[in-house]
């Protein structure tokens, strides 16, 4: 290899290490106080339901479930995962049998 060449590759190992040490520096940080244990992320969508001048709003498939309620001025409301449909499988046998011609 000749002087060149390997003078090349010191310069490109340098610039690779050099552009990685912010990287590094960036997951070396550390938060305080931050408390995130209230919020999530939910599983898109959103209903709204109102009526008698009340609103509320809730998400499809929400990802949190909470099983304490709500309570309030005679009112509750609870969180949680919302039901869903039944799935129906069928099975297709040519799928599944080897032998099918």
């Amino acid at each position: 290899m000749d002087s060149a060449r390997l003078q090349r590759w010191v310069l490109l190992l340098l610039l690779g290490v050099l552009l990685l040490l912010p990287a590094g520096a960036a997951l070396a940080q550390s938060g305080g106080g931050y408390d995130l244990s209230w919020w999530t992320a939910e599983g898109g969508g959103y209903t709204w339901s109102t009526g008698d001048g009340y609103s509320l709003g809730g998400t499809v498939g929400q990802a949190d479930a909470h099983t304490q309620a709500l309570t309030g001025g005679g009112y509750t409301l609870a969180g949680g995962f919302w039901p869903g449909a039944a799935v129906q499988y069928t099975i297709y046998l040519p799928l599944v049998l080897r032998s099918y011609p």
